[in-house]
């Protein structure tokens, strides 16, 4: 392969959060033997501090992954605000209940740690806020501990990635430089440039070293395809190596930023590349049998409720209890969807749900909010139609017409279509609009990529906080 594939780094982003949460749990061990310090005295031996250690492995994990729920590792929030004070406060309110209920459920625990917790948990917002303070403030913020970026080339997702960075300067990264040597490109960049105090415009390809040189550039993002660099330009770039800059194609660079993939910024070798089906075909059978174990155990779990929901239902609006649509499934297959019904019967016309859409009932808006509406999907599960975690499923009517207007659609039913998904849990709400299912897809391609473990278990703890927060579709 040609030097210029560029080395890929996604993982960047995610080894700043892995070291947030090594620090973080640092951080508790030091608290907890501080408190019990002030607890005790100084008079501890080291067996008592160990007994202690200990046993509050299982709470620290218990800290770690409702910090990662509540987004206590999402690098896009700034860390001196209300709204990241409020959701600090709410974290740790979180953790020292489940931690209250983990030693009550565990009574072969010698220890009784009820003061211990309070002063262990104040004594670790302290620290842990004074962590995260220095980390934006003094680490993050100053200059020479950012990642310069460069672009070779303009676009729109260049223009969305610069903006992206100047508003979340917790991701760590800078523009430095954009290289538009075409007429019909370098206004626009200009344009965008001088928005963000810091990016050189570059035009001329024997001035692109010395500007990652002055700019102290680490990252260059090739935004124009391969047939458009020129040898001049080939070899200008290759010159870097010994800067050790490295490089990425900007399909890549916009995906680590956005957790998307620019559908207008790939084609078709992208798919050939970087989606492998054959790979996950024995993750999605183990995944396919946990669907159907979950989804039975639910059906057992919500049979009680049903008469109380269906009543409900009734009460409000007349029809049936049950909402069934057909859908497109895996491979373009079709089948009948199952949910509960939310929206009134007299005077819909059955079109697509739009935001505060006013054929949703009182009781409707409550089943959407907490996600009870979908239970019925359950069904679907154990039919294997449906996966618990997968793109939203469509209608076949406007899926055919998504799929003439937008490249590449037809791609996101290679999986299953499932009850929760990325886009749910990552977007805001999207309607079957083109321009809103140009970004739902890019969504889906996404998860197409990168379908694992570790993804599927993001989504599920997203969603567990979007139904705590009850916030509707």
């Amino acid at each position: 392969m040609a030097w210029y594939s560029f080395s890929y780094m996604p993982k960047t982003l995610k080894r700043r959060q892995f070291f947030l949460a090594v620090v973080d749990v640092i951080l508790m061990y030091v608290s907890l033997v501080l408190a019990l310090i002030l607890r005790h005295g100084t008079s501890l031996t080291a067996d008592y501090i160990f007994l202690h250690l200990t046993h509050f492995v299982p709470v620290f994990a218990i800290w770690l992954v409702t910090f990662y729920v509540l987004g206590l590792y999402r690098l896009d929030r700034t860390f001196d605000t209300n709204n990241y004070l409020v959701l600090f406060v709410v974290a740790f309110l979180t953790a020292g209940l489940l931690s209250v209920v983990y030693f009550y459920i565990k009574p072969e625990v010698v220890i009784a740690p009820k003061l211990l917790l309070v002063i262990f948990a104040t004594v670790y917002a302290v620290l842990l806020w004074f962590w995260r303070y220095f980390y934006q403030k003094l680490w993050i913020q100053t200059r020479g501990n950012r990642i310069g970026v460069g672009f070779v080339g303009f676009s729109k997702e260049v223009s969305d990635i610069i903006q992206e960075l100047g508003r979340h300067k917790l991701l760590g990264y800078d523009a430095r430089f954009i290289f538009a040597r075409s007429p019909t490109h370098a206004p626009t960049a200009v344009a965008t440039a001088s928005k963000d105090e810091g990016i050189v415009m570059v035009q001329d390809i024997d001035k692109i070293r010395q500007t990652v040189t002055n700019a102290n550039v680490n990252v260059v993002v090739i935004a124009t395809r391969r047939t458009q660099l020129s040898p001049d330009l080939l070899r200008e770039l290759y010159g870097l190596m010994d800067l050790r800059v490295r490089f990425m194609r900007l399909p890549d660079f916009y995906e680590m930023i956005f957790r998307r993939v620019p559908i207008h910024a790939i084609n078709e070798s992208w798919f050939l590349e970087n989606i492998d089906l054959q790979a996950s075909v024995p993750y999605e059978t183990i995944k396919s049998i946990a669907d159907r174990i979950l989804a039975l155990v639910l059906s057992l779990i919500s049979v009680p409720f049903f008469p109380f929901i269906a009543l409900g239902i009734k009460l409000e609006s007349k029809g049936p209890v049950f909402f069934k649509q057909e859908r497109v499934g895996r491979n373009g297959v079709p089948f009948t969807m199952v949910k509960y019904r939310t929206m009134r019967e007299d005077e819909n016309d059955f079109s697509p749900t739009q935001k505060d859409d006013g054929r949703i009932t009182k009781f409707g808006a409550f089943l959407r909010a907490t996600r009870i509406d979908e239970i019925p999907q359950v069904i679907n599960i154990l039919r294997g139609e449906m996966s618990f975690i997968g793109p939203r499923p469509e209608r076949p009517d406007i899926a055919a017409q998504l799929a003439r207007a937008i490249p590449y659609y037809q791609q996101r039913h290679l999986l299953k279509p499932g009850v929760t998904g990325w886009d749910q849990v990552c977007g805001e709400y999207h309607s079957p609009s083109i321009s809103d299912t140009q970004i739902k897809l890019q969504y889906d391609l996404y998860y197409l990529k990168h379908i694992s473990f570790t993804l599927d278990v993001s989504i599920l703890s997203k969603t567990i906080m979007t139904v705590a927060r009850r916030r509707g579709r």
